[in-house]
Parts: structure tokens; sequence; C-alpha cells
């Protein structure tokens, strides 16, 4: 376990290298909504492992999301838009309280139209919370 990077190093690294959009992986479920809803979402996104808890319990390897081509963002804010967890932001607006962001952004997620209930909890969504949080290691 100890060879698998923290979250905070994938955290650190998108700061300093300026990507357009931050991830705060505690917050962050790997449902991988942020993907889907992005419309260049494989060139600019992938995955990698990291030690992160889910949702603040039972720290351990997971898969998550990272942008491995930060410069091919269009900045749509879709995959901000489609983020039911509230962990991915713009770089300008940081998230300064991720817990709380995550609370408000699970009440209001029965209420949005496009990005809604019915969005997260397709098929395709659970099975991609479940690879990413249970990787085979």
């Amino acid at each position: 376990m100890s060879s698998v990077p923290s979250w905070r190093h994938y955290y650190e690294k998108a700061i300093n290298e300026k990507h357009p959009l931050i991830i705060y992986y505690p917050t962050c479920g790997g449902g991988d909504e942020c993907i889907t809803a992005c419309p260049y979402g494989d060139k600019i996104w992938g995955h990698t492992l990291m030690r992160v808890k889910l949702f603040g319990f039972n720290e351990k390897p997971r898969l998550r999301p990272i942008m491995i081509n930060p410069d091919l963002c269009k900045g749509c804010l879709l995959c901000v838009e489609a983020c039911p967890t509230g962990a991915l932001a713009p770089r300008d607006k940081p998230l300064k309280h991720p817990w709380l962001r995550l609370l408000i952004k699970a009440a209001k997620l029965p209420f949005k139209k496009r990005y809604g209930l019915r969005y997260v909890f397709r098929k395709e969504h659970i099975n991609r919370f479940k690879k990413n949080n249970k990787p085979n290691m």
C-alpha cells in the first residue's frame, strides 16, 4: 500500500501544473460522471490508482480520475456540473468547504434535470463506481 501515492500527490500536482480544474479527491465518489459528461472525455481524462478515503472512510488504493491532457480542456464545465459530489471545481473558484459542498450537491441532486438522480444511478455509472472503488490489485 505504501507504493501507491496518496491523493495529496495528485492534488498538489494539479495545482502546481496549473490545471484548469481541480479535484478534491476525499469527496470524489469515483463514478466517472465527469469523464462521461465531457465531450472530450477519453482525450482529457484518465484514471490512476491512489490512496484515498471514500467520503472520509477506509483509506485504501482506489481508481480516481485525473486530467492527463489538461491543455485540451475547452472550459465548458460540463464535468463540474455533472459531478454529483462537488469534488470538481474550476481553478479560479477553489473549494473552500468541500464537505459542506458535498452535502449541498447531494441535496440538490434529486432536483437537477440534466445530471440528476437518473443520470447518476444509471447502470453504467454504478458499475464504474464499484470498479473504481474496489480495483483488482
